[in-house]
């Protein structure tokens, strides 16, 4: 089974996406969680790690495998916490074995976001 941890906030428009498509998004062996804290990333027993979040300023889904691309491009911030040190602790620790973030448009058609999504899942 593949957990997906899937970040934002479903009262903002611009930062729900994420936690819709994880109500949205059927696939088998994959169990997308809505967190709303970095508790849910400690907590989670799968070491290779999927992260769903929605990213300003892009236009498509992107992938992010290489934690560096973090600090060094900001692509993507959880609420104004250091998401790259965090990561990178976790990684270091032994908790995650692989990780892989989805960042996903803060705008854009849904379904071809969606779509996207999934190819990336499977």
């Amino acid at each position: 089974m593949t957990t997906v941890l899937c970040f934002g906030n479903e009262f903002i428009k611009e930062d729900s996406l994420a936690k819709e498509l994880a109500d949205e998004i059927k696939l088998t062996n994959i169990n997308f969680i809505k967190c709303n804290s970095f508790n849910e990333i400690i907590e989670c027993k799968d070491k290779n790690l999927f992260i769903l979040d929605v990213v300003e300023d892009i236009t498509e889904v992107i992938q992010i495998k290489d934690l560096n691309q973090l600090k060094e491009n900001k692509l993507c911030t959880l609420h104004d916490f250091d998401l790259s040190f965090f990561l990178k602790l976790m990684k270091s620790l032994g908790k995650i074995k692989n990780i892989s973030i989805i960042g996903i448009p803060q705008k854009g058609n849904k379904e071809v976001i969606k779509k996207e999504v999934i190819k990336i899942l499977k």
